[in-house]
């Protein structure tokens, strides 16, 4: 297992991600100052962003195209979804933002043979988490 999302497994048989992307910023607010260069002032955390680009070669025995649908009715919930890799880091609660496909190489029936896939992933607060992890202590 390559990670999870929620109870969705990325595994060779239903997804394989070829990178983890992962922006995070953090917020400063700014005073001006008379006689000198601005303070700034530390106010929270920002966005925590993840894209998943990935592929889909299905009939190859890698991938599966109805597991994006999966992602997709998830999506639809607007539920946040606990994000793990297969070694047990844990990232986070995530909301699916969007799911980019990509179908190339038609077969004659229209079923293609390579699907280029991107999900983009963002954190949102969850305070069980937190609590578990001891992320505030």
């Amino acid at each position: 297992m390559l990670m999870c999302l929620g109870q969705f497994a990325f595994t060779t048989d239903t997804l394989t991600f070829t990178e983890i992307q992962r922006q995070r910023s953090w917020q400063y607010a700014d005073n001006a100052v008379a006689t000198g260069r601005k303070k700034r002032q530390f106010i929270g955390s920002g966005d925590d962003n993840i894209s998943l680009p990935g592929l889909i070669y299905q009939e190859h025995g890698f991938g599966n195209r109805v597991a994006l649908d999966d992602l997709a009715a998830m999506a639809d919930t607007g539920q946040g979804f606990v994000l793990v890799d297969g070694s047990g880091y844990l990232y986070g609660v995530y909301t699916i933002d969007s799911i980019d496909e990509t179908k190339q190489v038609l077969l004659f029936n229209g079923v293609p043979r390579k699907i280029d896939f991107t999900i983009k992933l963002s954190r949102v607060d969850d305070d069980r988490i937190e609590q578990q992890t001891g992320a505030n202590t």
